[in-house]
């Protein structure tokens, strides 16, 4: 009982703290590092299974609106390493101080050590994002997306969740 009063103690505070900022670390100068899950389903060679991936960003903020970003994605597993390295711009609007949504682009490479498949070398994407804050530096961050190949062929889609800290 004890544990879960203080649990909801922590999460109120948590709540009410995350209300009475004025502003978030999305501003001009400052940097943000986000480390999470990427769940991608696969289109190319007629694959649609969901695979799960760790990912990290990246990200400096060139205005109070406009963020650019290096994302790395990576999975192992005994049978194979693939990769996937971007280069992206997300734009920042309807921004309040616990919720900040952005729409960005995306240009990348990605391959795999897995024998007898092709390797991707270029995707495009287009992705939407919202960074919920609890903290001026700390939030929540879902993130949803599609990738092409060679700008016309649909690669896949997926959903990002990570944990984001904003830094100057």
């Amino acid at each position: 009982m004890k544990k879960n009063i203080i649990t909801l103690f922590a999460l109120v505070s948590t709540l009410l703290y995350s209300n009475s900022f004025g502003q978030n670390g999305v501003a001009q100068g400052n940097s943000r590092l986000s480390l999470g899950l990427y769940g991608e389903k696969e289109y190319k060679n007629n694959k649609s299974e969901l695979s799960i991936k760790v990912e990290a960003n990246y990200g400096k903020f060139l205005s109070d609106n406009s963020e650019i970003l290096l994302k790395v994605r990576d999975t192992t597993n005994l049978d194979f390493h693939k990769y996937k390295l971007d280069v992206a711009y997300s734009f920042y609007f309807l921004k309040e101080p616990t919720l900040t949504p952005y729409i960005g682009t995306e240009l990348g490479i990605s391959g795999n050590t897995e024998i007898n498949e092709d390797k991707v070398l270029n995707e495009q994407g287009l992705y939407l994002g919202v960074h919920q804050f609890f903290t001026p530096n700390i939030a929540l961050t879902p993130e949803v997306g599609i990738e092409f190949t060679n700008f016309n062929e649909m690669s896949e889609n997926y959903f990002s969740l990570y944990l984001s800290y904003f830094f100057d």
